[in-house]
C-alpha cells in the first residue's frame, strides 16, 4: 500500500487490534495516533469493524488475514491510481477504507450464513457463584476466580481465531497465553482483550466497569453503536481502567484501592498509603480497633503487600517498619511512637 507522510503500516494496525503487537509496536501506534485526529479516526474505523464482526453469533468463518489484507491493499492502490483528482483528502480515503472493510466483513458473514444449517446455535456453557468465591478453569486452560453473585458464559468450544466469553459480576482471570487466539471478555458495555496475562474485571449490572491489571498488558475498549467509533486504553501491570455507566468511555484511574482484590485471596496492596487509611481497612476486614498515641502516626505512609496474613503479623510488620510499638487488649490495638521521621512523610 502506498506510503504518505504520517502514514503507518496497516498490517501493524491489524496486529495492534488483534492484540499481537509487541511493546515497541504498540508504542509506535501510540505515537502515530498523536500526530492527527485523522489517524485516530482511521484506527477507530478498523477497530469498530473487527469488534463488531467478532460479536456475530455464530462467529464468522476463519479468514486468511494476511491474504485478505494484501487484497484490500491492492484494491486501495488501484483506487488511488484511477481517481480523477489528485486532491482527494485523507479523510475521503478513511471513509473509503472503512466502507471496504465493512463490506468485506458483511460478505464473510453472508458466506458463513449460507454454509451453516439454519437454526443451529453453538452450545454454550456457564458457571456461576452465588454467595461464595469459587474457582474454575475454562476449556483453554485459563484459570478464573469468581466473586459472589458472578456468572461466566462461554462456548463449549472456542472459535478458531479467538476465545470470547461473557462476564456478569466480578472475576479474576489468569489467562492461558495463545497469540493465535486473543482472549476477549464482554462485560456490560465494554470489552477486554488480552493474549495472556492476569487481571481483575468488575462488571456488575447497572454499574461501571473496572479493570485492574496485575501482570501483562490489557486493552479495555468500547464501541459506540450509533457511530461505530471506538475508544480504548492500554493497561499495564499495576494500572486500573474504568468505563462509567454514564460516559461509556474508557479512562485511566490513578488511584488503586488497597483492598480491591481482598475478596479473592485476602490480599491488601498498599502503595504509599497513609497509616490512617491502612488502619481503617484493617479495622474493617479484621474486626478490630486500632488507636494511636500520636496523631502524627496517621501521616506515615506504607508500601507493602499482605496476602492472607493474620492481623498480628501485619501489625508486627507495621511497627517494625516505623520503629513503633503496640499492645493489644480486648481486641483493641494501641500503637505508640513519636510519629514519622521527615523522610517517611
Amino acid at each position: 500500500m502506498n506510503k504518505e507522510k504520517g502514514h503507518i503500516d496497516e498490517k501493524l494496525l491489524l496486529r495492534f487490534l488483534l492484540g499481537e503487537a509487541s511493546d515497541a509496536e504498540m508504542q509506535q501506534v501510540s505515537e502515530w495516533l498523536q500526530l492527527s485526529d485523522e489517524n485516530q479516526k482511521l484506527l477507530d474505523s478498523y477497530e469498530a469493524v473487527w469488534a463488531e464482526s467478532g460479536k456475530l453469533t455464530p462467529n464468522p468463518v476463519a479468514v486468511d488475514i494476511p491474504s485478505a489484507w494484501n487484497i484490500m491493499s491492492r484494491r486501495v492502490d488501484k483506487f488511488e491510481e484511477e481517481k480523477i483528482t489528485r486532491n482527494i483528502s485523507f479523510k475521503s480515503r478513511i471513509v473509503w477504507l472503512s466502507s471496504g472493510i465493512a463490506a468485506a466483513a458483511i460478505i464473510l458473514f453472508a458466506v458463513y450464513q449460507l454454509m451453516v444449517k439454519p437454526g443451529i446455535v453453538p452450545a454454550t456453557m456457564q458457571f456461576a457463584s452465588i454467595e461464595e468465591v469459587m474457582r474454575d478453569t475454562l476449556p483453554d486452560g485459563t484459570r478464573v476466580t469468581l466473586n459472589a453473585k458472578t456468572s461466566i458464559t462461554y462456548p463449549e468450544k472456542f472459535a478458531e481465531n479467538e476465545r470470547r466469553i461473557k462476564l456478569e459480576g466480578e472475576a479474576f482471570f489468569d489467562v492461558e497465553p495463545n497469540k493465535e487466539k486473543p482472549f476477549i471478555i464482554e462485560a456490560g458495555n465494554a470489552f477486554v482483550q488480552v493474549l495472556g496475562t492476569s487481571f481483575n474485571v468488575k462488571a456488575y449490572e447497572n454499574s461501571h466497569i473496572e479493570v485492574i491489571v496485575t501482570e501483562g498488558l490489557v486493552k479495555l475498549y468500547t464501541v459506540d453503536a450509533a457511530t461505530m467509533d471506538t475508544s480504548s486504553v492500554l493497561l499495564k501491570a499495576g494500572q486500573k481502567g474504568l468505563v462509567s455507566s454514564m460516559e461509556r468511555t474508557p479512562v485511566y484511574v490513578s488511584e488503586n484501592i488497597p483492598d480491591e482484590l481482598y475478596w479473592m485471596d485476602y490480599t491488601l496492596i498498599f502503595n504509599d498509603t497513609d497509616l490512617e487509611k491502612v488502619f481503617s481497612l484493617l479495622e474493617e476486614h479484621y474486626k478490630v480497633n486500632i488507636k494511636v498515641s500520636d496523631e502524627r502516626i496517621y501521616k506515615c505512609r506504607l508500601s507493602t503487600t499482605f496476602t492472607n496474613n493474620s492481623i498480628t503479623d501485619i501489625m508486627d510488620v507495621i511497627v517494625a517498619t516505623f520503629e513503633f510499638e503496640y499492645n493489644v487488649e480486648n481486641n483493641i490495638y494501641t500503637v505508640t511512637g513519636d510519629g514519622c521521621a521527615e523522610k517517611n512523610m
